[in-house]
């Protein structure tokens, strides 16, 4: 029986960072969610049951990436079901200043994180680690 393909959500305003993960993730055989917005983000995570979030810290426009994440960990629905499922999925944290933001990490329930800029063989291994631990 062959294995459920596995879902990355992306939720980045970079459009050529969205672009390339998503090309090389598709090369892997992921299916591949992009959002560029908190909002839009978590309107896929309810719609598409990604096995993973790549979640930039620094989203302009409203809530950044801080805020999504503790969104996802709080999540509340009536179907107790689906409030765990959100509230697990592990997130990757893509930042720019993670010796900064370490501590804070540690505190936070993320799975990981990586830094800008990143290598697309480092993404990969923290994202598979992760991802096939489910």
């Amino acid at each position: 029986m062959a294995e459920k393909q596995k879902c990355l959500l992306i939720i980045d305003d970079e459009d050529d960072i969205c672009q390339i993960v998503k090309e090389k993730f598709e090369q892997l055989g992921y299916k591949v969610l992009i959002a560029h917005t908190v909002l839009e983000g978590f309107q896929k995570i309810e719609k598409g049951a990604p096995d993973c979030v790549l979640l930039d810290i620094c989203i302009p426009g409203g809530e950044g990436g801080l805020a999504c994440l503790r969104g996802i960990r709080s999540y509340n629905h009536r179907n107790s079901h689906e409030q765990a499922r959100i509230r697990s999925i592990p997130v990757i944290m893509l930042t720019g200043a993670g010796a900064v933001m370490q501590p804070l990490f540690a505190r936070e329930e993320i799975s990981g994180f990586i830094e800008k800029p990143f290598d697309l063989t480092n993404l990969q291994t923290k994202i598979e680690q992760v991802v096939w631990k489910r």
